[in-house]
C-alpha cells in the first residue's frame, strides 16, 4: 500500500504481542482501521509477531526496536520520529478505545489543536484504590466529559500533531515521561490542546494498595524532575518547601472532579481517605523528585506500567 496513513497509532509492549492483543483488537475495530498505522515499540522486536487477523485491518503495521528500561519517553520520542503520518496518538495495553475513538481524534485535529484528547472510563471500577488512582491520574477527564479546549490532557493517551512533538526537539524523551509538563511546555509556546468527549478510552487502573502506594510515589518523583527540567535552584527548593499544601490543593481539585463527572456521593466519601493518602505518597516523591530528580524511579515505574495489577514482587520502593 502506497497511500500514507491518516494516522498513526503508537503501543509499547515489553515482551510479546499477547500483552498489546487487547488493545490492538478495539483499534482494529474503529471506523478507520484501513487508514491506521499501527506502530509496534518493543523490547524484543523479532519475536514480536502481529496476529494476522488484526493485522490485515490495518493500513500498514510496524514493529520496531525500544529500549525500554530507561523508562517510556525514550521509546514514545521514537515514535514520533517514525510515525508515517502526521498525527500520532498514544495507546496503552491496559487502556481500551471505544467505538469511534480513532474517527473522533482525527476529526478534531482538522482544526488547529496541537493535541487532542479523550473522555475517561473506569475499566476497572471494583476497587477503592482503583478510583483513587483514576482520579488521581485522569480525574480532569472523567466520563461523560465534554468537548472543550484544556491546558493539559490525558498523559499516555493522547493524540499530537507529529510536527508539535519534533518542534521539542531533544526534550521530547523526558518530557514524554510526564506529559502534563510536555503540554503545559506546549501552551507556553502558543499551542492549544483539546479534549474531544467522542473520542472515548476505558483505562484499568491499580486496584491493590501493595502496588499503588510505590508506583504513585515513583510517578509524583518522575513529575516533579520532568516539570523541574528548566528550573534554577532556588525555584526547585521553592517548590520543594510547598510540596506539603500539595496532597490538599489537589485533594479539593479531585473530589470537585468527582462530582462534576457524577460520581455517586457515597462513592465520593468512601474514597476520600484512600486518595488523601494517594497524594501525601505521591507529594513526597514530588519532593524528593524537585530536589535530587528521577533517579531510578522511570525503569522502577516501566517495569509496572505493563502487566499491571499481576501478582509480583520485584517493585522496590526507592531507590538512589
Amino acid at each position: 500500500m502506497t497511500t500514507t496513513p491518516s494516522l498513526t497509532v503508537a503501543i509499547l509492549t515489553p515482551d510479546d504481542f499477547s500483552t498489546i492483543r487487547g488493545t490492538v483488537s478495539r483499534v482494529a475495530s474503529q471506523s478507520i482501521a484501513r487508514d491506521i498505522e499501527l506502530l509496534v515499540l518493543a523490547s524484543s522486536a523479532p519475536e514480536v509477531i502481529p496476529d494476522r487477523d488484526l493485522a490485515d485491518r490495518f493500513h500498514s503495521v510496524r514493529v520496531v526496536q525500544a529500549d525500554l528500561d530507561p523508562g517510556t519517553g525514550h521509546a514514545r520520542a521514537m515514535a514520533a520520529r517514525v510515525a508515517s503520518s502526521s498525527v500520532i496518538v498514544f495507546a496503552e495495553d491496559h487502556c481500551f478505545p471505544q467505538p469511534g475513538w480513532a474517527e473522533a481524534l482525527l476529526s478534531a485535529h482538522r482544526e488547529s489543536w496541537a493535541a487532542v484528547g479523550p473522555v475517561v472510563h473506569n475499566a476497572n471500577p471494583g476497587t477503592l484504590v482503583s478510583w483513587a488512582d483514576l482520579l488521581m491520574g485522569y480525574g480532569p477527564w472523567l466520563a461523560p466529559g465534554r468537548s472543550a479546549e484544556r491546558d493539559h490532557l490525558p498523559g499516555h493517551n493522547s493524540s499530537y500533531k507529529v510536527a508539535v512533538l519534533l518542534g521539542l526537539g531533544e526534550d521530547l524523551p523526558s518530557l514524554m515521561e510526564a506529559e502534563t509538563a510536555l503540554q503545559w511546555r506546549l501552551a507556553s509556546r502558543g499551542h492549544r490542546l483539546y479534549q474531544e468527549a467522542s473520542a472515548q478510552v476505558a483505562h484499568t487502573n491499580f486496584d491493590n494498595w501493595r502496588t499503588w502506594i510505590p508506583v504513585t510515589f515513583h510517578a509524583g518523583r518522575v513529575f516533579a524532575a520532568t516539570r523541574a527540567i528548566e528550573w534554577s535552584a532556588p525555584r526547585r527548593f521553592a517548590f520543594a518547601a510547598a510540596t506539603p499544601l500539595v496532597p490538599f490543593v489537589r485533594l479539593w481539585r479531585h473530589l470537585r472532579q468527582a462530582v462534576e463527572a457524577g460520581l455517586p456521593r457515597a462513592l465520593i466519601a468512601r474514597v476520600t481517605p484512600v486518595l488523601t493518602v494517594g497524594l501525601i505518597v505521591d507529594g513526597a516523591g514530588q519532593f524528593i523528585g524537585c530536589l535530587t530528580g528521577a533517579g531510578h524511579s522511570r525503569a522502577i515505574l516501566v517495569k509496572w506500567d505493563f502487566h499491571r495489577n499481576s501478582p509480583r514482587s520485584d517493585l522496590r520502593t526507592s531507590r538512589a
